[in-house]
């Protein structure tokens, strides 16, 4: 019998035939076409003979089966796959490869583990099964290791892609602490979303706590507030945000040094005391902010302003304005506010100028004298108060002559008003019924000093004004009036006040008048502070103040040793600190005071022969 090839396919006709003759043909040649799957016995065969069927099943059992075998090869030709190296592990082509095998190892199994037909390789596929496994294993921990040395660190959104990307990675503990890293602890949104991604990571029970805490935290941390904050690091120790809550509290601590440096004069006294006993700041902090001195911090901690420190009221009470015959009156005009009390207490502690404390407002000038001392500065002086202080300057060239002043202390609420609100449009110091109108009428020379705050353009004021008078009782009845107050307003009409001819009588009695910009000590150093008070003056009154002045002074003969120009003197009570004490420094004092003995007549002491003299007549 000539050799038949099994294996080539048989026309849909020959098939026919050969099932149509089944019982005929040799049974050789049936059991060849059914063992290589061209006639399934079972399903094309169901009727042939007992004896033929057991003869085929024999001859299946004891030879290798065509399909399997066929399977099989097809496998063999993936199998070197297994020893090939990864060389590019981004390289698609090789994993699917290896999947390919994989899949077919998994169909052959499936297929043949049950029948193992003669010669079947199923326990050969087992094994390639698992070799493939770990292959396909080898090369994705490859890829995933390529892609692992991109990773950007700093990105959430790289690293959640490659978590998605590889939810079974080795490096998960690596990236959950970098997306913990990542997250703003204090954004509830954020922490909630690192559980979302992480469920069950390393700090979820930490993302459980801050959401707990978030909320207490967030209305600490929106006061803003140095002392709420070092409540809530002393209170909660072991918080999620003692770290946040620490680098706040040093900002806030900071802020208030950087307040105290800028604006020491209205740093409250107890606010820094706190801050000392809640060990928010230390004294050497502040030493080495240079915000307070040894000596400054001494005074703020043991004097008591009530108990240690003249009644300013009382000397205030006390006191009455009483120029003395003779002498020149010394004038300060200037806003509420503007530091014309300072200047009277700088002038009251000057080497070079003497008070005489037994006169009218000699009590007043021993409290102001008090205060400077102390470095404290005295209440504002109320709206009607008026004093003048006795005092006498030494004569520069001649030690035999001195020079005999009434320093004039009035409230700037006092002119403030009066030239503020000036409905009757009232051109004269008499009119306006100031308690400094009598002192201004007097016959005595005088010098006008207009003083200007630098630090302040626009000032809100009050005073008590009586309205009328109780019809039962009589008593005045009293409330408080308010005004609002542009400085350079009032100092441009205050200069018209005094160009006004029916003030005449009075110009005629002026010798001097000058200028004082206080509060110098917020324009920068010594020198920097006399180019920036000139800056501010010649920008914001020249022309409205300082040209009138000059054909004022033309006009009375007024500053004729300057050509009729008035001087501009910075003055500052010394080195402020915080809480608004100050260590004393006389320089800008002793300034003043030679401005005005320029500007007063000296007078002969009286000497033994003055005296037999004025005896005899």
């Amino acid at each position: 019998m000539p050799d038949i090839d099994f294996n080539k396919p048989l026309t849909e006709m020959q098939r026919k035939q050969l099932i149509t003759r089944a019982e005929s043909i040799n049974v050789n040649t049936l059991a060849g076409y059914v063992l290589a799957g061209q006639i399934d016995l079972d399903r094309d065969l169901p009727k042939l003979s007992t004896e033929r069927r057991n003869v085929i099943i024999t001859m299946r059992q004891n030879q290798p089966n065509p399909a399997e075998q066929r399977q099989w090869r097809d496998i063999q030709a993936l199998l070197p796959l297994l020893n090939t190296p990864i060389t590019d592990p981004n390289d698609p082509a090789a994993t699917e490869q290896l999947q390919q095998l994989l899949r077919q190892l998994e169909n052959y199994i499936r297929r043949w583990e049950a029948e193992r037909p003669n010669q079947n390789h199923v326990d050969e596929a087992n094994q390639y099964y698992i070799r493939t496994e770990d292959a396909i294993r080898a090369h994705q921990e490859a890829v995933e290791e390529a892609d692992w040395q991109t990773i950007d660190f700093l990105s959430r959104a790289s690293l959640t892609e490659y978590l998605q990307k590889y939810p079974q990675t080795t490096h998960k503990q690596d990236i959950d602490d970098s997306l913990w890293q990542l997250t703003d602890q204090e954004d509830v949104n954020d922490v909630k979303e690192y559980l979302r991604l992480l469920p069950d990571g390393a700090h979820q029970q930490e993302a459980h706590n801050i959401l707990t805490e978030v909320t207490g935290w967030q209305q600490v941390k929106d006061t803003n507030d140095v002392f709420a904050v070092n409540d809530y690091i002393r209170d909660h120790p072991h918080s999620s945000f003692i770290q946040q809550a620490e680098l706040l509290r040093l900002s806030l601590k900071q802020s208030e040094i950087k307040t105290m440096r800028e604006d020491p004069n209205r740093y409250e006294v107890d606010r820094l005391k706190k801050l000392l006993t809640d060990k928010i700041i230390s004294e050497n902090e502040l030493y080495n902010a240079k915000v307070i001195t040894p000596s400054v911090f001494e005074t703020l901690m043991t004097t008591d302003i009530l108990n240690d420190l003249p009644d300013i009221r009382k000397a205030i009470a006390s006191s009455k304005p009483d120029c003395q015959e003779g002498y020149t009156d010394v004038f300060f005009f200037g806003v509420p506010s503007t530091g014309k009390t300072c200047v009277l207490m700088g002038l009251s502690r000057s080497q070079a100028l003497r008070i005489n404390l037994a006169h009218g407002g000699g009590d007043y000038a021993a409290a102001l004298q008090q205060y400077t001392d102390a470095g404290i500065t005295v209440p504002r002086t109320p709206g009607t108060f008026v004093t003048t202080l006795a005092a006498t300057v030494t004569s520069q060239q001649r030690t035999n002559a001195f020079h005999k002043i009434n320093l004039v202390e009035m409230s700037g609420e006092e002119f403030a008003f009066s030239i503020a609100n000036n409905e009757q449009h009232v051109f004269t110091f008499e009119d306006m019924g100031s308690g400094a109108t009598n002192l201004l009428k007097n016959n005595n020379r005088k010098v006008f000093f207009l003083i200007i705050d630098p630090t302040a353009n626009v000032v809100r004021i009050n005073r008590e004004h009586i309205t009328s008078y109780d019809e039962m009782t009589g008593k005045p009845i009293v409330e408080l009036e308010w005004c609002v107050v542009n400085q350079r307003t009032i100092l441009q009409k205050m200069v018209n006040l005094l160009e006004n001819p029916s003030n005449a009588e009075i110009m005629k009695k002026v010798d001097a008048i000058h200028i004082i910009v206080t509060k110098s000590d917020t324009l920068g150093g010594p020198v920097e502070r006399e180019e920036r008070a000139f800056k501010i003056f010649e920008e914001k009154y020249r022309s409205d103040i300082l040209e009138p002045l000059v054909e004022l002074c033309q006009e009375y003969n007024i500053n004729a040793p300057t050509h009729f120009h008035p001087k501009l003197y910075t003055f500052s009570l010394g080195t402020f600190y915080v809480g608004g004490i100050y260590e004393y420094d006389q320089t800008d004092s002793n300034r003043l005071v030679k401005a005005i003995r320029n500007s007063t007549e000296a007078v002969k002491k009286s000497g033994f022969w003055d005296k037999l003299k004025d005896k005899v007549n």
